[in-house]
């Protein structure tokens, strides 16, 4: 499962086995290995995941649900919100959370309208 899970992670980061090996510094040989089901060890694993900022449970299949993949604009608010005083994400935090509940304010209000 290891290799099936890497590979949709993969594909869904627009990235390839050798994109990986040359961003990690890992042998292209070791995860040609991957591909006939051997596991990576434990330094390598950390690579990979901190690589692909993904959670080794769901490369190991611990945890079979996908994990979420952060769009380049919400890594960038990710970046930007960390960089922040801790008052100054309170005040983001109130924003976001103005900003969804207006939105499903709204989402709520179009279902009606459809379902009358």
């Amino acid at each position: 499962m290891f290799y099936e899970n890497l590979d949709k992670i993969l594909k869904k980061k627009n990235l390839t086995l050798n994109k990986l090996a040359k961003g990690t510094g890992i042998a292209q040989s070791q995860t040609t290995k991957w591909k006939k089901g051997f596991l990576p060890g434990s330094e390598i694993l950390i690579k990979v995941c901190k690589y692909l900022e993904i959670s080794s449970d769901y490369l190991l299949d611990l945890n079979p649900e996908a994990p979420p993949t952060l769009t380049d604009q919400e890594q960038e608010l990710l970046e930007h919100f960390r960089q922040c005083s801790p008052g100054e994400q309170d005040s983001i935090l109130l924003l976001a959370n103005a900003g969804a509940a207006k939105a499903e304010q709204e989402k709520e209000s179009s279902n009606s309208k459809n379902v009358g």
